[in-house]
């Protein structure tokens, strides 16, 4: 009898498991989302439990595996991207709320002063030079040079050291030249009551209107490099002190204050802040907190594009953001029928700057707007308080 043939080998098809399917696939895709990866893991773990179960009756094992694998490599590599991009912010936050950097800038040589010319009927003398020494930061200014009447003996005089105002504070302004027609109300009463006075340029001047939108851009832009390259315009008026202190041999130079009206205000506050060489600051009807000042605009795709690093720079170009370091005495001005510099949203910085510093004076005054009143009444109160600081400034020259 012939042996049979052996049986035909059956055999038996195991389903994959859903589960490590789906963790292999998205743990492949976790590159896209560190939440993909993290449900990839999380499937991965249960499909393998799934299979283990199934005791052979279930495949699946090598792609739930590698599920895991692609997905804990993908919530590590996210992982490690969310941890860079945190120390990252950290040093940007750190950095906008730091001073400028105006010690990496060089101050320029300044050529002797030139003649004097006689403002009547005050009797007090003016003059203007001009710098081009390159291309730095602050080394193309303007200094318009105001001395009261009479001879002073060496040291003897107090300074001020006012800029132009009117700026949109994303540029700065150059100074007229000096004629007949020049605009002198927010500097030649110092020189009046008896002070030293020196009116100087800031970086970017603002361009006039160009022809077409794409000129105009690009100048904008420009202007908005320069002043910011300038420190918000705190190079400039570190230059200014320096140039007293080099020029001016009248000038006490332990006795140098800043002075300034608006825009010219926020920086005489942030020159406050950079400058412990002075003596004082006076701010009429300051812009304080720059970020509040712009919140409609720097968070704009296209405010970058004109003003690139704009949000960083309103934070760190923000009287509110050094109000700690601001230690010398500082005289405020506000009106309160004033709607662009208010006396009501100052008052966080005016809180801060005061808790920080006891020599701080606020005077307020019901009317006059942002112009007027400084004219009328915050220029000569700044002049009392300034002479407050002086035991030995002769008496005001002006009625």
């Amino acid at each position: 009898m012939a042996p049979s043939s052996p049986s035909p080998k059956r055999f038996r098809l195991i389903p994959t498991s859903g589960l490590a399917i789906t963790s292999f696939i998205l743990g492949l895709l976790g590159v896209c989302g560190p939440g993909l990866g993290v449900v990839g893991v999380i499937l991965g773990h249960a499909g393998l439990a799934k299979i283990r179960e199934a005791r052979g009756n279930l495949a699946g094992r090598g792609l739930a595996v590698m599920g895991l694998i692609f997905g804990y490599l993908g919530i590590a590599g996210w992982g490690t991207l969310v941890v860079i991009w945190g120390m990252a912010e950290v040093k940007t936050q750190k950095e906008s709320r730091s001073l400028f950097r105006n010690a990496d800038v060089p101050v320029p040589l300044f050529p002797q002063l030139p003649d004097f010319e006689t403002l009547e009927p005050s009797g007090v003398r003016v003059t203007q030079i001009e710098l081009s020494a390159g291309s730095q930061p602050g080394h193309a200014m303007s200094f318009r040079v105001y001395l009261p009447k009479g001879e002073a003996d060496p040291k003897s005089l107090p300074c001020v050291l006012v800029a132009p105002a009117g700026t949109n504070l994303l540029s700065g302004a150059g100074l007229e030249l000096l004629d007949e027609n020049t605009y002198h109300d927010e500097a030649l009463p110092y020189a009046e009551a008896g002070m030293a006075v020196v009116l100087y340029s800031i970086d970017g001047e603002d361009p006039e209107m160009a022809d077409g939108d794409e000129e105009r851009v690009e100048e904008i832009r420009a202007a908005y490099h320069a002043f910011s390259g300038a420190g918000a315009g705190t190079v400039n008026g570190r230059n200014a002190l320096m140039f007293v202190r080099s020029r001016l041999p009248m000038v006490d130079p332990n006795r140098i204050y800043s002075a300034g009206h608006s825009s010219a205000a926020t920086l005489s506050l942030l020159l406050a802040a950079h400058e412990p060489l002075l003596k004082g600051c006076v701010a009429y009807a300051p812009a304080v907190d720059l970020s509040e000042h712009f919140a409609d605009l720097a968070p704009k795709p296209e405010a970058e594009f004109v003003y690139p690093g704009i949000q960083r720079f309103v934070v760190k170009s923000s009287p509110l953001t050094h109000a700690d370091k601001i230690r010398m005495p500082v005289f405020l001005f506000f009106a309160e029928d004033d709607t662009l510099a208010t006396l009501e949203g100052s008052r966080p910085f005016i809180d801060a700057l005061s808790r920080m510093n006891a020599s701080v004076k606020l005077r307020t005054v019901p009317t006059g707007g942002h112009y007027e009143s400084m004219i009328e009444k915050g220029i000569p109160a700044g002049i009392d308080w300034i002479r407050s600081m002086e035991q030995d400034l002769p008496p005001n020259r002006v009625e």
